[in-house]
């Protein structure tokens, strides 16, 4: 299995050099059959898979390489931090450079692996190799439709296919210094996606997104200073450190990791960076949101949840992140730029994927992978169609978008599936929050802040509440859609390209699919992965018209009874024709009146600094309860 899963990291760093060279008809060829042929590995991978994790080392040539790595990324870091004059951006790596240097003299030589492949790994590699293939061919019509030249066009679907192989091997590291250097290229791949137009404000938003990741690399070289310098450590695996950690007692390196994934998760007062990278080109947006960079977040906490579940450290990460939940959503009340709307509310999901991964138990485990999955593939789609409406409609407010189901209706049912996916049952993303709901009613305070159940009763109010403002949001933005003008009688649907076309379809089937087959991925999907990370079995049964996970019900009935009344209708509605109708109100004198639903907004500028300002407060509470403990 071994040569297999290496493929997944050799295989797109040759497409990524490929693309470079070969002519506009060789490289569309070229990217799909990368693409089919990276998801075909993945899902072979899954399904044939052992009882055992995969693990495997690799020549000791390969640690010297990857330390030379490690210092020439940090190199060029220093060098775009000068010739941009931000002092953040060449400092910070600067400090690394130094830190990493006198890592390098003290690092402990040894037999170990370096690649650890388990079920939570095979779950990501099928999440980064398939919807980012989705994404890679997307991009082969809307970059052409950008304003650069040809060679900056190849560097685009060139950059796509090495982030892909950066987050593979991210995926299967168990060594930190190999984590490390991953995690770095994913934060090089977006800073270069960022300032892709080179136009100021890009430039501005990369070097942002640039110094904010770093701190998130400086946290994972304290892990490793900790596991080198602490006697009962030693060796810096995750493996290792998760083998070690009942019986040493310290917590400290998981804190490091953890704030090294929340920076990534773009969680307060780190949001900045991801809300700053909507400059970038459509396909940017969609890998940064569903299957790439911010999924580093929640994988990053699961990976660590069975030693800091319990914990002090996973109690403030579960505080901060039901904070983050309903402040982001409400920061998403306030826009009415379309990409913007879907950035907070991923900064929002991201939150609660988080906070279940921290809360550790298995059903809250398992929700989080249905949100981790479901929302990529939705948010892909979402993001996507958000190019389609920018480059074909033109459009990129949702006040603009009033008459998008009727010049566009193919378009818009594609949005409001993607926003009903999310939103309502029987959508695996409905599903999940549920789970989550349930499974923090059910387990209290027990879990979630030991001794403190007042706070657990206000952690469960904000995430309840801040589900019902996200509920607000995506109503708001379908309410715009569903808008009409009574010019038009008829339905007829817009032409696309059929690469968009194509694409927009895989995805719809997609997210269908896997809803109607929820009853089999549930037990055979995410509840073999649940079980890998928390290291015991997760009980799925179908019983009595309810879906049970552990010990938490969700009952069918009512679910299959609201998406008759919920989806159903609001697709319906969005067909609906008047006739040669015009709209006018009483004594006034016959003046049509233009129809405006939902387009209500709400001002959190004030609030924004005080978020940031809890924010700081949440990652200085993680280091110190880990150092305390």
């Amino acid at each position: 299995m071994a040569p297999i899963i290496v493929s997944l990291f050799i295989l797109p760093v040759v497409v990524s050099l490929l693309l470079l060279f070969l002519p506009k008809a060789a490289a569309k060829v070229l990217t799909i059959l990368a693409t089919l042929t990276l998801s075909g590995i993945s899902l072979y991978l899954y399904y044939s898979r052992g009882d055992q994790p995969i693990q495997f080392a690799v020549p000791a040539i390969v640690d010297k390489i990857v330390l030379i790595a490690d210092f020439a990324l940090l190199a060029y870091v220093i060098a775009q931090g000068f010739l941009q004059r931000n002092i953040l951006v060449w400092g910070l790596a600067a400090l690394q450079a130094g830190i990493l240097a006198y890592l390098a003299m003290n690092m402990p030589h040894g037999e170990y692996m370096q690649f650890y492949v388990d079920n939570l790994s095979l779950f990501m590699f099928i999440l980064i190799n398939v919807v980012s293939g989705v994404i890679a061919i997307y991009s082969l019509k809307y970059i052409d439709e950008e304003q650069c030249s040809p060679f900056r066009k190849k560097y685009f679907l060139s950059t796509i296919f090495w982030f892909i192989a950066a987050m593979n091997l991210l995926s299967a590291a168990d060594n930190l210094e190999y984590f490390y250097l991953f995690f770095e290229l994913t934060t090089i791949a977006s800073y270069l996606f960022i300032r892709f137009r080179l136009d100021k404000e890009s430039k501005q938003n990369a070097l942002t997104a640039l110094w904010m990741n770093q701190i998130g690399g400086l946290a994972i070289l304290g892990a490793i200073a900790y596991t080198i310098f602490t006697p009962g450590y030693g060796v810096p695996t995750f493996s290792h450190l998760l083998t070690q950690a009942p019986t040493v007692g310290v917590i400290l390196p998981f804190a490091f990791l953890a704030i090294a994934g929340l920076v990534k998760g773009a969680q307060y007062p780190f949001s900045k960076w991801l809300i700053g990278a909507m400059v970038a080109p459509t396909p940017v947006s969609a890998l940064l949101h569903s299957s790439t960079m911010v999924k580093i977040a929640p994988f990053i906490i699961l990976k660590i949840s069975p030693a800091i579940q319990g914990t002090p450290v996973a109690t403030v990460i579960i505080c901060l992140t039901a904070f983050v939940f309903i402040a982001a959503a409400i920061g998403a009340l306030a826009q009415d730029t379309f990409k913007k709307i879907l950035a907070h509310s991923t900064i929002a999901l991201l939150a609660l994927m988080i906070l279940m991964s921290a809360v550790g138990t298995p059903v809250a485990v398992t929700a989080a992978l249905m949100l981790i999955f479901f929302h990529g593939v939705s948010k892909c789609m979402l993001f996507l169609n958000a190019g389609i409406m920018e480059h074909v409609f033109h459009m990129k407010q949702t006040s603009s978008m009033t008459k998008l189901a009727e010049v566009g209706p193919y378009t818009s049912l594609i949005v409001a599936v993607g926003f009903m996916s999310l939103l309502l049952p029987p959508f695996g993303a409905f599903i999940g929050k549920w789970f989550s709901i349930e499974t923090l009613g059910t387990i209290g305070g027990a879990v979630i802040t030991p001794g403190y159940k007042l706070i657990s009763a206000l952690i469960l109010v904000m995430i309840v509440c801040g589900g019902a403002v996200l509920s607000l949001l995506y109503f708001k933005v379908l309410g715009s859609m569903i808008s009409r003008t009574g010019e038009r009688d008829k339905v007829k649907f817009e032409k696309l390209h059929p690469i968009y076309r194509g694409t927009m379809n895989f995805l719809l089937v997609t997210v269908l699919l896997c809803t109607i087959a929820l009853p089999w991925l549930i037990p055979g999907y995410f509840a073999p992965v649940a079980a890998t990370i928390i290291k015991s079995g997760v009980p799925v049964a179908f019983e009595g018209f309810a879906l049970t996970i552990d010990n938490v019900k969700l009952p069918l009935i009512p679910m299959i009874a609201a998406f008759v009344l919920l989806p159903l209708g609001i697709i319906a509605a969005m067909f609906v024709r008047f006739k040669n109708v015009d709209r006018a109100k009483e004594y006034a004198c016959g003046e049509k009146v233009e129809y405006n639903f939902a387009s209500f907004y709400f001002t959190t500028e004030k609030a924004t600094p005080y978020f940031v300002y809890a924010g700081i407060l949440f990652f200085v509470g993680i280091l110190l309860v880990g150092y305390l403990m």
